[in-house]
């Protein structure tokens, strides 16, 4: 599992796990099962981009109001 995936996957809730095989359940038990494939390249993606660990974007994210670690999520 990908550093961002596990970062974003604690970052925005979807699991508190810190073991990337522990994670991967709490993912799959979220995202529709045609969904799976692509979810780990869109959090990567988003991880480089957009919500980086050093200094994520804050309310400009496209996610904001979902993100539990923003102000407004």
């Amino acid at each position: 599992m990908d550093t961002h995936v596990r970062r974003l996957s604690q970052r925005l809730g979807l699991s508190q796990k810190t073991d990337p095989v522990r994670i991967e359940p709490d993912l799959m038990k979220l995202v529709p099962q045609a969904d799976w494939q692509t979810l780990s390249i869109r959090l990567i993606f988003h991880g480089r981009a957009v919500c980086t660990a050093r200094k994520p974007q804050g309310p400009s994210r496209p996610i904001a109001d979902l993100c539990p670690s923003h102000p407004g999520g």
